[in-house]
């Protein structure tokens, strides 16, 4: 059984550091949720916490939260929902793919490389329905793909370059 007071002491909070919330949905505009047209409200989903109301595995901000705080940048007060969030997903024993993806993307590469994370997500993408996003993934990861990178060499790095090697002969 969740608590709100458990989720606080799990998201490393207390209930009044978000007692601020000014209801003005700003963070509902940011939310990369809502770009996949799924109609999510995090200032809802705090409300639903707060009322003591029981958040279910199938909520989709607990699915499909990918913690980039963009709510919690355009907040007017801060307030870091992603921890929340983080909070009841470890209550409910969840562990998202997308979330496994960014932590193997991590420990194989020191960084999170977006092209394998998209990929290890993608049997959860494809069963949703977001097949019709495809296109724009795609896009967004081949720009993202490592590129070669032409080097210009000027007539100064020439003369340096050859001079060097005439003089190892």
């Amino acid at each position: 059984m969740q608590t709100t007071d458990h989720i606080m002491e799990l998201a490393g909070h207390r209930q009044e550091d978000f007692s601020v919330c000014m209801g003005c949905k700003v963070c509902a505009s940011v939310c990369t949720i809502n770009d996949l047209d799924i109609d999510m409200n995090p200032q809802e989903f705090l409300l639903k916490l707060f009322m003591g109301e029981e958040i279910k595995a199938d909520n989709p901000l607990v699915r499909y939260c990918t913690s980039c705080y963009r709510c919690a940048s355009a907040c007017p007060w801060q307030i870091r929902i992603p921890e929340v969030v983080r909070a009841v997903k470890e209550s409910l024993g969840i562990e998202a793919r997308f979330e496994k993806a960014f932590k193997k993307s991590l420990d194989i590469w020191g960084r999170v490389y977006e092209p394998f994370v998209v990929i290890m997500s993608a049997p959860d993408l494809l069963m949703g329905g977001y097949i019709k996003f495809l296109p724009k993934w795609m896009e967004y990861a081949g720009f993202h793909f490592p590129h070669k990178v032409k080097r210009i060499r000027t007539s100064h790095t020439l003369k340096k370059g050859s001079s060097s090697k005439e003089g190892r002969s």
